[in-house]
């Protein structure tokens, strides 16, 4: 099932200035980050195969063994099918764990045998663009010989069949039943330019070329045109911006590459709540102060899994693209207050779809269909994990995440282990520790999160001088020692974070990069203060423990505190979002 991989000559014409380890050389240590995973890993290794492959047998007239799938899946797994073979492998080969690989591999096989000469997926766009990405990964990463020769079969019958109509997105843009429905449509050229250059096929990237999102990147080319957002689906907008990326990938017009800086600075400045997430009620909002008063109305304000995952690719090419450590910033975002504040997929299929930010008070909850896109989304998030923590270059290596992990690599010839020891955000610091056999000098650069004021670095004790801006790298250029050691401290401190400049008063309260929630919300009158009130003078932390006790001028029967977001568990109600200084009912 596997054969050497050699790639072709390199196809890319757009310049990438950083590069990720592609699921290699990064392990993840004990954390919150590992745990996640490792409960990821279990639960995808424990769903039957007989039951993800159960619809496609039946829909071929074979022998379906097992319990169909349910909620989404219950006709086939076709609507997650491609995320869940992109990221067992994408798992297996960042883990080392080849029980995902090999998982990956059987339900290829088990697919393949349901399918027809003609290459007739009987899947809609939607499912079929997964699917895409599925197979280009079993190629990369997997090494399976069978699943690019596959992928052209039914690209061919995608080119034959796909309705052309390109349907305007808009309020009604979730895509539908029928097999012929293509919403969505314009999340197709990402996957498919991947599929041509590692294959040099140009079907892949003339089938690409036809679902160019123009009308809609267009916006964002020289400056923002806000016309652009008129409550478009959140997440699949976000998500096209990687096929933008993907278009400068494989034409070398910088222009794409400007389309993705410029829709992240929008979406920053318009669409991100303070935990990273975005899109309520699964849409844009126009930036009109829209986006503060859907925390009156709504409980379903950020499609988490999906949205995360959108966030983590774009994110990513930005980064390869620019070397810019602010785009770093989002993904620490939703890494301790999205998905990392998420509850895990159950398993029966229930997965963490919708973070809820109301005013009146939110709890966590599950989905209540099993088995949604999320559940895709979320094993390939789990993967993506390890290409966000370390990039490189030739000079040397980039520190944009702080969580428990080890990188090695080689520079110049010599081996290198680095490791990261930290608590962080519990506390303000990351150490790092440099292994290597003997003297070798590289440049070593640390993310300056865009909320930090100030740094301090040590070097074995003593200290550095830091010369970095908010947003930008801390670089570190030297002859590293063997078990040279780095300490990197991030001062944390209280502040407000308002959901849009229509809404001044109207935020969340953060300490450093963590979303505090007041816990307990039922019963409880929401945190506000008088304008001009210092936060430090309410909120009084609690000796070793990321635990703010409210203080109050009156005596109240209980104690209220603010915890991380992340903290509270399933069903607990909490504010995440007050208005600061409105008075209150009671």
């Amino acid at each position: 099932m596997t054969a050497h991989l050699s790639a072709p000559p390199s196809l890319e014409r757009g310049q990438r200035l950083l590069e990720t380890f592609d699921y290699r050389h990064v392990r993840l240590l004990p954390g919150a980050l590992r745990a996640q995973v490792e409960q990821a890993r279990e639960l995808y290794l424990g769903i039957s195969d007989d039951s993800i492959l159960h619809g496609f047998r039946r829909q071929a007239g074979l022998p379906a063994p097992g319990e169909p799938m349910r909620g989404w899946c219950s006709t086939s797994s076709a609507v997650i099918f491609g995320q869940l073979l992109s990221g067992l492998v994408r798992l297996g080969r960042a883990t080392g764990d080849a029980a995902l690989g090999t998982k990956a591999v059987r339900l290829f096989e088990g697919w393949r045998q349901t399918m027809p000469a003609d290459g007739n997926a009987r899947m809609r766009l939607y499912d079929w663009e997964k699917l895409v990405c599925g197979l280009v990964d079993l190629h990369i990463y997997q090494g399976v010989a069978e699943a690019l020769p596959m992928l052209r079969a039914t690209t061919e019958w995608a080119a034959r069949t796909f309705d052309r109509t390109r349907n305007p997105a808009d309020d009604h843009d979730f895509w539908g039943a029928g097999p012929g429905d293509t919403s969505e449509w314009y999340t197709l050229p990402e996957n498919l330019y991947r599929a041509y250059l590692v294959s040099g096929d140009a079907l892949f990237r003339d089938f690409a070329d036809l679902w160019r999102y123009e009308e809609y990147w267009r916006g964002f080319a020289d400056s923002v045109d806000p016309a652009v957002v008129h409550a478009v689906h959140a997440y699949s907008h976000v998500n096209s911006l990687s096929s933008a990326a993907a278009a400068y990938l494989v034409t070398g017009d910088a222009r794409y590459c400007r389309i993705c800086v410029n829709a992240y600075d929008f979406l920053q400045r318009t669409q991100v709540y303070a935990t990273g997430g975005y899109g309520p009620d699964e849409r844009l909002m126009r930036p009109d102060g829209s986006l503060g008063r859907s925390l009156e109305c709504c409980g379903y304000h950020a499609e988490i899994p999906c949205g995360a995952w959108a966030a983590f690719k774009l994110c990513g090419y930005l980064q390869s693209f620019t070397a810019e450590a602010r785009f770093g910033d989002w993904v620490e975002t939703l890494l301790i207050n999205g998905l990392g504040a998420a509850l895990p997929p159950a398993p029966d299929g229930r997965v963490f779809y919708y973070g809820d930010y109301r005013l009146s008070g939110g709890t966590k909850q599950r989905y209540w269909h099993e088995w949604p896109c999320c559940a895709g989304t979320y094993i390939q998030a789990m993967a993506e994990y390890h290409n966000l923590i370390y990039f490189r270059d030739a000079d040397g290596v980039f520190v944009n995440l702080f969580t428990p992990s080890e990188l090695d690599f080689e520079h110049a010839g010599t081996p290198v282990m680095l490791r990261q020891v930290t608590d962080y955000p519990e506390q303000p610091s990351t150490g790092i520790e440099i292994h290597t056999e003997r003297a070798v000098t590289f440049t070593l650069r640390l993310r300056m999160p865009g909320w930090a004021r100030s740094a301090a670095l040590t070097l074995n004790g003593e200290p550095l001088p830091v010369e970095a801006a908010p947003g930008g790298w801390l670089v570190l250029r030297r002859e590293w020692q063997p078990h040279d050691r780095l300490t990197l401290d991030l001062p944390m401190a209280l502040r407000l974070q308002p959901v849009d400049p229509q809404h001044p008063a109207r935020a969340s309260v953060l300490y450093g990069p963590v979303v505090l929630a007041q816990d307990e919300a039922c019963c409880r009158r929401p945190f506000t203060f008088a304008a001009g009130t210092r936060l430090e003078t309410r909120l009084l932390k609690e000796p070793g423990r990321l635990r703010f006790r409210i203080t109050n001028a009156v005596p109240e029967r209980h104690t209220r505190y603010l915890v991380p977001l992340s903290a509270l568990p399933e069903n607990w109600p909490y504010f995440v979002y007050f208005d600061l200084h409105a008075p209150t009912l009671y």
